[in-house]
């Protein structure tokens, strides 16, 4: 959307809409004062981000606890066959 054609459709959006909506009422107002104080920025300007994006391995762990006291008679063979390091400490 230009920018130019941005707030007044904003402004009359807020004018039309009924005031019962209040969230709404309040969306808008914040749209319009965080579009007045960016004094015609650029739209397309981005933020300063992080790289959260990284070639290295993580390693993650999850200790899971087995209630075998609770349940005597259920076979728990198979998570020994997947988790055998985990299981055993």
């Amino acid at each position: 959307m230009e920018q130019e054609k941005y707030l007044p459709e904003l402004m009359a959006e807020k004018d039309s809409l009924d005031p019962s909506f209040v969230h709404a009422m309040r969306l808008l107002a914040e749209e319009i004062e965080k579009f007045q104080s960016s004094d015609g920025k650029k739209e397309d300007e981005e933020k300063k981000y992080l790289d959260v994006i990284s070639n290295k391995n993580i390693k993650l762990s999850e200790r899971v606890l087995i209630p075998v006291k609770q349940y005597p008679k259920s076979q728990w063979v198979h998570l020994h066959k997947m988790f055998p390091a985990e299981l055993t400490n």
